[in-house]
């Protein structure tokens, strides 16, 4: 009696891990994973991961400048008049999206950088969008450093990082070039 049980108990040790993974949902390939960013009075934004790069849905067609900074970052704070001057500057070609990556804000810090550097792109808190965070992290090796900017082209295409503060002429240079990349077509897949 007591070999039977052991069988029985051996056999179902063997076949409940199998059942189990025939029965444990597929998960999405990551070319179908889609994230948002959200914040209180922010566009919730929809971001598609590509090969090499990812598309922001409600961008489209735009170079997209992602750009990670704290409150309490000197480099930082010296960075955004650029990119304040900088989205202006290229209005209908650039999309410049901002995630505060230090504890999170309070509303009258945000309103006190809102007076202070008069802001006309969106600021998303990491708090509020760590899985996003975590992407980009895992995609660019990212430590946490601030500040931290990537470009991507109109197509989506990774183009570059800035590890650190970018002075505004860098920034140009690596935005003009992004464009540039954006007036050649997107690969197409082979037709059948």
């Amino acid at each position: 009696m007591k070999k039977t049980l052991s069988l029985l108990a051996l056999a179902a040790a063997l076949l409940l891990p199998s059942i189990y993974a025939q029965e444990a949902p597929a998960t999405a390939p990551e070319q179908d994973l889609i994230m948002t960013l959200a914040a209180p009075g922010e566009k919730t934004l929809h971001i598609k991961h590509l090969d090499n790069g990812l598309v922001v849905q409600e961008y489209s067609g735009k170079v997209i400048l992602i750009n990670f900074f704290g409150k309490h970052c000197k480099w930082c704070m010296k960075e955004i008049p650029h990119l304040v001057k900088l989205q202006k500057e290229y209005a209908g070609k650039l999309q410049i999206i901002a995630v505060h990556a230090q504890q999170k804000m309070t509303p009258g810090e945000r309103h006190m950088l809102d007076k202070k550097f008069h802001f006309n792109y969106p600021i998303y808190e990491y708090e509020e969008n760590p899985e996003f965070v975590m992407y980009i992290s895992h995609r660019t090796q990212w430590q946490g450093g601030l500040p931290f900017t990537v470009v991507f082209d109109a197509h989506g295409n990774y183009v570059y990082s800035f590890p650190g503060y970018a002075s505004e002429e860098d920034l140009k240079k690596v935005i003009d070039f992004a464009i540039k990349s954006s007036e050649k077509k997107p690969a197409t897949p082979a037709s059948k």
